[in-house]
């Protein structure tokens, strides 16, 4: 009986450490798909380092810079998982009418976009002002639904440091 129980006890520790390769192979996975895809939008929408000029200031398309505080936001409580980057991703194909492969683009250069700032206030900040007099009052309204949407996913309510930073967006877009 002893036997018995002993190869059992080493075919469920082989079954752990199996399952836990596994895993770790499958994170790996998805942040190599993550770093594929941030290195093909930054190719795709042409990205070139500047000297002394922070990326999230040099922003000519306002569905990037939408998209990049879409992910600040997303980022405010916590880190971007995988709901949150799948909302970013339906929230730009939805509201750019784009395709699922341009609008995950698209929400892989805001993600890329927020890891430039370690402060997401100032992020939504300085990206909000690529947007300042690119966008009328439905757009903007438009814009902050997306927001609310998005930064409502894990809780599903806004938390006050969120509240706080949609309110000055507003008031900064206004």
């Amino acid at each position: 009986m002893h036997i018995v129980l002993a190869v059992l006890g080493i075919a469920a520790g082989i079954g752990i450490w199996l399952w836990r390769a596994h895993m770790a192979a499958r994170a790996a996975g998805e942040l190599m798909e993550t770093a594929d895809d941030i290195r093909a939008a930054l190719r795709r929408f042409g990205y070139r380092r500047k000297a002394n000029v922070s990326p999230l200031d040099g922003i000519d398309d306002a569905r990037l810079a939408a998209a990049g505080i879409l992910a600040a936001f997303a980022n405010m409580e916590g880190g971007i998982g995988r709901a949150e980057i799948e909302a970013i991703c339906e929230e730009c194909r939805r509201a750019f009418k784009t395709d699922s492969a341009e609008a995950a683009q698209i929400g892989a250069y805001g993600r890329w976009l927020v890891q430039q700032s370690a402060n997401m206030d100032e992020a939504v900040r300085r990206l909000a002002r690529n947007l300042e007099g690119k966008l009328d009052e439905a757009e903007k309204g438009q814009l902050l639904e997306m927001i609310e949407r998005v930064a409502s996913i894990d809780d599903g309510a806004l938390t006050d440091g969120q509240r706080y930073t949609l309110a000055q967006l507003a008031r900064q877009l206004s």
